[in-house]
């Protein structure tokens, strides 16, 4: 049985920064947060990793009229908590389907930005049945990602782990905000007060940061374990991905494997960086409308 309440969480380092506005539903013995907007057709949207809720939110707030939006955070990141033992992008779907239930959302188009479209596809293919289509923006997606970063995989060294987490990450991590937000965005501009709007630092939060490494640091396992099965999705799919994605590159990734799904096509932009969301929430919501309307022509 899922409880809904709204109130914030906040422990730990990093409790100084305080949750947004939000509800939160319990899974599995984890709070989750959650924030609802509108009404209408269900739309899940589904942040990507070193991220949360607010980063979709922010991008496509009043976008999507006549739709009930549904932005979560995912499990362990932003504020919610994921529940104990190994974490697959296989146990968050399962996850997220639980959420569903306790929200009644019907049938959602699901939106999944970056890592959190390996997390949509992941869906599709356990789930698909309950489910209207999908929109992926710039999704990561196989398994030929490359290494993850040093600090990732560190994180996860007995003795040494704890160390980068609780010591280093929160002292040297927001030094490193601007540099990587100009990458993340490129060629496009970070928005003004991106990092302050959205909370960035609040993946500097040990536990918060433990969890994004566990999700980055064996990405190649992860994607390796479900890119055999996209083929088999037939919902209603439209990608969403520029040329000059610095993050996610888009001939590695939504090029290669729309050619595999029988009811998919890729939309790119020259103008188009790894954040387009918020320079393209129209297109990303007359993407919305061709999913939840099944015509894809």
């Amino acid at each position: 049985m899922a409880t809904i309440t709204a109130f914030a969480l906040s422990s730990g380092a990093g409790a100084e920064i305080p949750a947004p506005p939000g509800e939160y539903v319990e899974i599995d013995g984890a709070q989750i947060r959650f924030i609802e907007e509108g009404s209408g057709p269900a739309v899940l949207l589904i942040h990507g990793a070193s991220s949360n809720a607010e980063d979709m939110r922010v991008a496509l707030s009043g976008h999507l009229e006549g739709y009930r939006a549904i932005y979560i955070d995912r499990p362990g990141l932003g504020w919610s908590e994921r529940p104990d033992g190994r974490w697959t992008p296989q146990r968050e779907a399962a996850l997220i389907r639980e959420l569903m239930t306790a929200l009644d959302i019907e049938d959602p188009v699901v939106v999944g930005h970056s890592w959190g479209g390996a997390v949509t596809m992941r869906l599709a293919i356990d789930h698909g049945e309950d489910l209207t289509g999908l929109v992926l923006i710039a999704p990561a997606l196989r398994s030929d990602v490359g290494e993850a970063a040093w600090y990732n995989r560190a994180s996860r060294i007995p003795l040494i782990g704890p160390l980068i987490t609780r010591v280093f990450v929160p002292i040297l991590g927001p030094r490193q905000i601007d540099s990587g937000l100009e990458t993340t965005f490129a060629p496009q501009p970070v928005p003004e007060d991106y990092a302050e709007t959205v909370r960035i630092n609040r993946l500097f939060n040990p536990s918060v940061f433990k969890a994004n490494a566990a999700d980055m640091a064996p990405v190649n396992e992860h994607l390796a374990a479900q890119e055999d099965y996209y083929s088999e999705v037939s919902l209603p799919t439209v990608m969403l991905a520029g040329p000059n994605d610095e993050v996610v590159y888009t001939n590695m990734h939504s090029a290669r494997v729309v050619e595999t799904m029988p009811n998919a096509r890729l939309v790119t932009d020259e103008a188009w960086g790894h954040m387009l969301h918020h320079y393209a929430a129209e297109r990303v919501r007359a993407a919305i409308d061709e999913v939840a309307d099944g015509d894809l022509d």
